[in-house]
Order: structure tokens, then sequence, then C-alpha cells
């Protein structure tokens, strides 16, 4: 009976461990349980099954991880667009919970094993991280370990090793944590390296977390006002009438006492909906704006012409020649234009059908200079909405010369579900990683700024009309996140290529040539 039923316990062991995985994200971000839910994943990989039920394992806990995850996909576009999306994220998820049980197998039961293993595992979860945030479409970088720290003490950890380092360190945690618990339970010769993984664990776990953040100097502030328009029918799919987005930032606006004397005033995404350079009555409603408050506004349009358009984010009063319009850097595909169009419109013609206008990719630098009412310079990086998780864009808006970093969005695609949470949580660990000031803009929330060290500064209601006023530090610094950011998270993956190499290398001496595939015994499992 054990025999027949063995073939379960894998992928019971992984399913369970991504779905408490999960929770770690927001909502409800508990994010004490990443690391006890990724220990179980990956103590799933070293269970000694055949290569199919191995599989299954990495397909089921890929499934219950991203399934639950970006479940808000389904508000507006049904199952179908969520279930695509969870399939090719689960793939991926299966492809590298695959490779890490083949380096476990190859590593074998060695002294040294419990300890050394976690971290090639943890090189290659960086790996497989590194392709699905670049591939296909541009990638899909959501649901990275570091993403449900935002809340927790290994926050500070990303402005030393930016996000894809954070999440190696936090899988070698997991690693020797499911060590731990393993030859704990299990008879080994030798005794005195039983307890080695969960102590070294424990106690990298009390390093790290209580490791503090790289703090930048900052040097003066500036004063913030973002526009909340708080439009329920503000989506793309939400059904509005034209001008509705428009009118509710017009009135969201006016609730800012001039008093306060804002140095810049920011719409969200698209907020103006068309781009005031082409129809001069819009110019002049915003020119209203600009007059009653004395400071420019820096607002989201849909720019250029029928066969290229662009979302963009342009100063008004208008900047002419270099540096008046950032245009986004990754249009969100299958939402903001599809690749691969006459391919996907004879499998799902209706759904595709829905995306009528396509965005083109900008090209520019992300950076847009500014100066405030004293005359200072503070330049700012601007990632619209999807841009903020593109760990490149941020390190090239901060090299760029970028004082303060600004994400303006329109979310209100997916209602009041996790997706606002859990963008807002990419917002915070920015501003860590980057060292800079993030104030995130929102047609109908989150709306919020945070310091440089990850401090709230300022949040309002979400779904609300508001004029958020926030004086945000400036910094020139550059963290080692910025600086070495990208090395470290290619060392990483570089520790899991070259691990699961070489240790096959030394498993083909030891065995033979069937030394690079599953035993005789482990393929009938």
């Amino acid at each position: 009976m054990r025999d027949r039923w063995s073939w379960v316990y894998g992928p019971v062991l992984a399913g369970a461990g991504a779905l408490t995985m999960r929770l770690a994200f927001p909502q409800p971000g508990w994010w004490v349980l990443l690391v006890p839910g990724l220990a179980a994943v990956l103590a799933a990989t070293r269970l000694r099954r055949g290569w199919r039920s191995t599989v299954l394992a990495g397909a089921v806990s890929g499934l219950a991880f991203y399934g639950p995850l970006i479940h808000w996909a389904t508000l507006f576009l049904g199952w179908l667009p969520w279930l695509a999306l969870t399939a090719v994220m689960a793939a991926g998820w299966t492809f590298g919970f695959w490779l890490i049980a083949l380096a476990h197998r190859w590593i074998g039961r060695s002294a040294w094993a419990p300890v050394v293993s976690p971290v090639i595992a943890a090189g290659l979860w960086t790996t497989r991280d590194l392709i699905a945030s670049n591939w296909p479409y541009g990638g899909f970088a959501w649901g990275r370990l570091a993403q449900s720290q935002s809340a927790g003490p290994f926050l500070d950890l990303t402005s030393w090793l930016g996000i894809p380092g954070t999440g190696f360190v936090l899988a070698v945690l997991a690693g020797w944590l499911a060590s731990g618990v393993i030859a704990l339970a299990r008879p080994t010769r030798h005794p005195l390296l039983r307890g080695l993984p969960p102590a070294a664990a424990i106690l990298a776990a009390t390093i790290v977390a209580a490791l503090p953040g790289y703090r930048v100097p900052t040097s003066g502030t500036i004063t913030v006002a973002g526009i909340q328009g708080g439009d329920e029918k503000a989506g793309y799919f939400m059904g509005g009438q034209a001008g509705d987005v428009l009118a509710a930032h017009e009135r969201a606006t006016a609730l800012l006492d001039p008093d306060s004397r804002p140095d810049v005033i920011v719409w969200p995404e698209v907020a103006a909906e068309w781009d005031p350079r082409a129809y001069p009555q819009l110019a002049t409603r915003i020119d209203a704006l600009h007059r009653r408050y004395g400071a420019p506004l820096l607002i989201g349009a849909v720019t250029g012409d029928g066969a290229l358009l662009h979302n963009s984010q342009l100063w008004w009063p208008e900047v002419s020649g270099d540096g008046g319009q950032y245009d986004k850097r990754n249009p969100v595909p299958f939402g903001e234009y599809v690749p691969d169009r006459a391919f996907y419109e004879r499998i799902v013609p209706d759904l595709i059908g829905l995306i009528g206008r396509e965005y083109a990719p900008g090209i520019d630098t992300p950076v847009l200079p500014m100066e405030t009412r004293d005359g200072r310079s503070a330049p700012v990086g601007v990632a619209i909405c999807f841009d903020i998780i593109d760990d490149r864009l941020a390190r090239q808006a901060v090299v760029g010369g970028a004082q303060w970093l600004v994400s303006p969005t329109n979310n209100a695609d997916f209602g009041r579900t996790d997706e606002l949470d859990q963008q807002l949580a990419f917002a915070r660990l920015r501003a860590v990683e980057t060292g800079r000031s993030m104030v995130q803009v929102s047609t109908v929330g989150h709306t919020a700024a945070y310091g440089p060290d990850g401090s709230l500064l300022a949040q309002v209601p979400w779904y609300t009309p508001e004029a958020m006023v926030v004086r945000v530090p400036l910094s020139t610094t550059l963290t080692p996140a910025v600086r070495w950011g990208r090395a470290i998270s290619l060392a990483a993956a570089g520790i899991g290529v070259a691990g699961l190499l070489g240790s096959g290398l030394m498993s083909t001496r030891r065995r033979g040539r069937d030394g690079l595939l599953w035993s005789r015994e482990e393929r009938i499992g």
C-alpha cells in the first residue's frame, strides 16, 4: 500500500508548501510563512520518487502558488486569461522544480550535502526567476520571493542585494530549514552534522533579519501632490465614458489647498486620457490648474498617432526637446498590446477583440528633469504601472540621476482585489532597494508615498477622490543593490547552474553514464 501511494507524498507536500507561500504575499501578507512554505516545497524536491512524480509535484505546487496569487486576473476578463497565465508560470516553476530535484539526486547524501545542496537549489530558483522575469513576451516578474517581505524584517536586505539577491537568501534559508527537518528525521552516519542545517538556518536568518538597511543621505525635500480621481470606471474594461477619468482628476485636483504650494502635481496613468498638445480644449483646462497652483503637472496621457501609440507621462506646461515625456517601457502583453495577434485571434477572437488599442514600448530614458519652486534640480524617475517590476528600469533611473521616483498607475480593472496591495508592495521594495523616495499615484488606489528607508510617508483611502500632499526626501547616493544588484543576481544564478553541472559530473564519475538520469529504481518509483 505504501508503494501504491508513494507518488502522492511529493505533490501533497509541495502543494501545501506553495499554498503556504501564497499566504505570505499581500493579501493577507503573512510574511513569516514564506520560508516555512518554501522549505516544504524544497523538501518535496528531495523525495526520491520517480521523475513523473517529481514533475507532478512541481506542476501541483506551481498551480497552487500562481493560481491564487493572480486570481485578480479573472475579475473582468474571466477564467481563460487567468488560467493561461497561471499555466505558463506554473510550467516554468515545474521545470525549475525538476532541476532542483535533479541536483539533489546528483549531489547524493554526502556529509556536506545538507548545507551545500540548498545553496545550489537557491541558485537554480534564482535562475528560474530570471528567466520567468524576461521570457516570454518580456516575462512576468510577479510572485518573486522578496515581494512577500515588503512588511517583514528582510525588507532592508533589498538595499544591499536587490530583489533577486534577497530572494536567493530567502531560498537558502528555506533550503537549510528543509535540510534540518530531514536530517533530524533521518538516521545518519554523521550524527554531529545532523544539527548543522537547522542551526545554520536559524543563525543566518537572525543575522540577516537584524542587518540594518543601507541608509542613503538625503539632500533636501520636495512637496509632491498626488491626485487620485477615485472613479470606479477608470479601467480599460470598466465601461466608463470618454472624459470621465479626466473630469474625476480635475475634481480631485480642485481639493488641493493652494497654500500647500506643491513643487509638482502628479496625475496617474492615462488620467488625462488624451494628449493636450493635440487638443487645445484639453490644454486650456490643464493650463487653468497650472495657473491656480503655480506648479507643473506630470500627467498621464495617450500620445502618438493612430499607427504608433504610447502610454506616456508628460510635463505640462509642455517642455520642448528631450525630457518632456516618458513612454511606458513595458506595455502589458494581452492587456495593452497583443503579441502574435494573428495567431491568438484564431484561438480566442472574442477576447483578443477586446484589446483594440495597442501601445508600443518606449525607448527613452526613464528620467525626467524637474526644478522645484526655489530653482533646485530634482530629476524624477518614472515607472508607469507594470514598469514597477522591471529591475533594469529601476537601476537605469537611479544611475541616470533620478533623485526620487514616481509610479503612476491605473489598476481600476482589478477592482478591490489583492493586485492593488501586491503592486504597492513592489513600490515599497523599490524605495528601499534604490534608496529613493517612491510616490505611487493611482486612479483608484493605492496612492501612497514611501521614504528611501521604506517608511510610509503618506497614504490615502482607495476609491475616494483625494489630493495627497507629501514632502519626500531627495537623494543622489547609490545603494549597493543599485551598484551591484545585477551582478549579484547573475552570480546567484551562476551558483545554481555551476552547482548543477558540477554535481552532474561528479555523479557521472560515481555511477557511470546512468548518473545523468534517475536510477532504474527511481525511474520506476
